[in-house]
């Protein structure tokens, strides 16, 4: 019962914490990047842009096929 009455970030949070969650955020992303660039560079990249779009389009096809139902 007392669950019902606790407010919700969405109800508690100010436009600056929003702000400040949105770029701890964008901060997380650069970092991801930054690690993963030297790899990049050094190997090439994991799929080119005709490999990851093939990948795509077979695991829509492989879930399309129901067969995680």
């Amino acid at each position: 019962m007392m669950n019902d009455m606790m407010p919700t970030i969405e109800e508690t949070a100010t436009p600056d914490i929003l702000a400040q969650i949105e770029h701890e955020e964008w901060e997380r992303g650069n970092e991801q990047r930054e690690r993963w660039e030297p790899w990049e560079s050094n190997f090439g990249p994991l799929l080119t842009q005709a490999e990851w779009t093939q990948h795509e389009h077979d695991l829509n096809n492989w879930f399309d096929q129901g067969t995680l139902k």
